[in-house]
C-alpha cells in the first residue's frame, strides 16, 4: 500500500459525529462538515483553508460537481427537516434546492455535472438538472430511506441504494426502472458506488448475518433482458469484510495505472482496503469510533475518513 496512509493527518470537528467526506476532482481539497458549515482543507497539508455557511442542518452527504466549481450537500435536522443545498466555490453562494420534512443523506452529480441526484429519510430518489434548478424526475420505488446514490462513468446508469435492502438500476434515458438487485434479507444496504472503469457497481450490506461489500457487473447493464437471462443479470458476488460492519463503500484508483481498489468504512473503526475480486489488502486503523464515510483522491494517494469522534483523518 505504498503511497496510501490512513489516518496520519488529524482535522478536528469536536466532538460531533463526522458522516461525509470528500476530495475535489484535483484532489487539492477535502470538503467536511462543520456545525452547520462546510469546512475546506488543503488535502497535501490538512489546514483549514475555507468555511462557508451557515447550512440549515448537519451534512450528510457532499459531491463536487465535476469541473470543481460548485459542491451540492444533502443535509437536515433528524425528524423535522432535510435540505439539498447546491455551493458555486467562487462566490460561496447557497441555493437550496430542495426542503424535506426530514435528513436528505445521499447526494451524487452526473459525469457531465448536468444532473444531481438526491435522496433521504423520504424514501424518495430525485434529480435535479443543475442549469434551471428544476426536477428531471422523481423516483418512488423503493420502501426504506436512500442510503446512497450514483451515476455509471458514462451516465447512462443511475443506481441507488435503501435500508428497504435493494438497489435499484435505472436508465437515465427516460427514468424507468431496469433492474432490481436481488433482495438481501440479512441486512440494510448502506451505499452504492461504481468503479472509475465503469464495469462494476459495490454496495455496502450490513446486517445481523451478512456484513459483506456486494459487487454487481455492471457492463451493458441492460442487455440480455429477457425472462430467461434475467436471473443472470441479476447475480451478485458477496466479498467477506470479517468482524465489519461496512458503512459506506466507495473505489479508490490505482496509480499510474491497474484496476481500481475498494474502499469500506467500517463499524470496528477501521476502512478496509481490498480487491475487486475480494481479498484484504488493508486494514487502515487510527479512528477513535465507527468510520461513517470514506473517499479517495482521484490520483490514488491518499485516503480520509471521517468518523464518529468528531474527526477527520487523511495523509
Amino acid at each position: 500500500m505504498a503511497g496510501c496512509i490512513f489516518f496520519s493527518a488529524l482535522l478536528a470537528h469536536g466532538a460531533t459525529p463526522v458522516t461525509a467526506v470528500a476530495f475535489s476532482p484535483d484532489g487539492k481539497l477535502l470538503a467536511t462538515p462543520g456545525r452547520k458549515q462546510l469546512l475546506l482543507w488543503d488535502a497535501a497539508t490538512g489546514k483549514l483553508t475555507r468555511k462557508i455557511g451557515p447550512l440549515p442542518g448537519t451534512v450528510r452527504a457532499i459531491a463536487f460537481a465535476p469541473d470543481g466549481k460548485s459542491l451540492a450537500l444533502a443535509l437536515g435536522v433528524p425528524g423535522r427537516s432535510g435540505t439539498l443545498s447546491l455551493i458555486e466555490l467562487s462566490t460561496g453562494q447557497i441555493a437550496n434546492l430542495e426542503k424535506t420534512e426530514d435528513e436528505m443523506l445521499a447526494v451524487a452529480f452526473s459525469p457531465n455535472g448536468k444532473l444531481l441526484a438526491t435522496g433521504g429519510a423520504n424514501q424518495i430518489v430525485e434529480v435535479w438538472r443543475v442549469a434551471d434548478r428544476q426536477l428531471a424526475a422523481t423516483l418512488k420505488t423503493h420502501a426504506g430511506w436512500i442510503s446512497g446514490v450514483a451515476f455509471s462513468p458514462d451516465g447512462k446508469v443511475l443506481a441507488s441504494s435503501s435500508l428497504d435492502q435493494r438497489v435499484k438500476i435505472w436508465d437515465t434515458a427516460d427514468w424507468t426502472e431496469k433492474l432490481e438487485l436481488p433482495q438481501n434479507p440479512n441486512g440494510a444496504v448502506n451505499g452504492v458506488a461504481f468503479s472509475p472503469e465503469g464495469d462494476l457497481l459495490a454496495f455496502a450490506v450490513g446486517g445481523a448475518e451478512e456484513r459483506a461489500l456486494r459487487t454487481w457487473r455492471a457492463q451493458n447493464a441492460f442487455e440480455e433482458l429477457d425472462p430467461a437471462r434475467r436471473n443472470v443479470r441479476l447475480q451478485t458476488r458477496a466479498l467477506d469484510t470479517g468482524t465489519c460492519v461496512p458503512l459506506a463503500v466507495t473505489f479508490l484508483a490505482t496509480p499510474p495505472a491497474g484496476q481500481s481498489r475498494l474502499l469500506a468504512a467500517c463499524s470496528d473503526r477501521n476502512v478496509r482496503i481490498m480487491a475487486r475480486g475480494g481479498g484484504l489488502q488493508a486494514t487502515l486503523t487510527g479512528a477513535g469510533d465507527w468510520v461513517y464515510a470514506v473517499a479517495g483522491s482521484p490520483d490514488g494517494k491518499l485516503v480520509a475518513g471521517a468518523s464518529g469522534d468528531g474527526s477527520v483523518r487523511s495523509e
